[in-house]
């Protein structure tokens, strides 16, 4: 466990430099800060991006489990278990400071089998985070319903993809219950890109 933990966490860090030497381009007249105190990357920021005043607290989200490859969607956390009680996922979490997530997939290394030789490119987009929860909220997902799904999810014995009647299964979303295969179980709701960007609560930046 601690040997994976390790390995994502230096996986993070090596993509962290390679984002590091795009986001100059992307916000020119910016002030960009990587942050490091952990008590504020809990919070939810991994990056703070700053212009006449006002601080955009960014974080990042990568899809480092699938390298080389392009999904056309995206797990936002709704529930995890850690020490056998259930917590609420990062996206309705009130503690999180964040402002957007940059959802980072799409990524290539420059040698297929080996992320030390460095990455080649990435997609990177920015969500909006009040505009997609108030998204959801539209399609009736608010965190009253969403906490409902959450508890019939686990109380039962469906797990994987999981659809529901709010979303469209094959153009919007669905549910995903990591129930067998992860330490965590999480509970995500895994969102197709293209409809974010089609909503207006996201948009391409690379």
């Amino acid at each position: 466990m601690n040997s994976r933990f390790n390995e994502d966490l230096s996986n993070e860090e090596a993509l962290g430099r390679f984002l590091d030497t795009i986001y100059p381009t992307l916000f020119d007249g910016f002030k960009i800060q990587r942050i490091v105190d952990v008590n504020l990357q809990h919070r939810g920021v991994d990056l703070v991006i700053s212009k006449d005043g006002v601080d955009y607290y960014i974080d990042e989200k990568a899809q480092l489990d699938y390298l080389n490859f392009k999904l056309p969607t995206f797990a936002f956390e709704i529930s995890y278990i850690k020490d056998n009680i259930e917590h609420l996922g990062w996206l309705f979490d009130k503690s999180k400071e964040t402002n957007s997530y940059f959802l980072i997939n799409g990524i290539y290394l420059n040698d297929p089998k080996d992320i030390n030789k460095g990455f080649e490119k990435c997609s990177i987009i920015s969500v909006n985070r009040c505009k997609l929860i108030h998204l959801l909220e539209s399609k009736k997902l608010d965190l009253s319903n969403i906490t409902r799904i959450n508890n019939i999810i686990r109380s039962g014995i469906e797990e994987k993809s999981i659809e529901i009647c709010e979303l469209n299964p094959r153009t919007q979303g669905r549910f995903y219950f990591s129930k067998s295969n992860k330490s965590e179980e999480p509970i995500n709701l895994v969102l197709y890109i293209d409809f974010l960007i089609e909503s207006k609560v996201a948009k391409r930046i690379y």
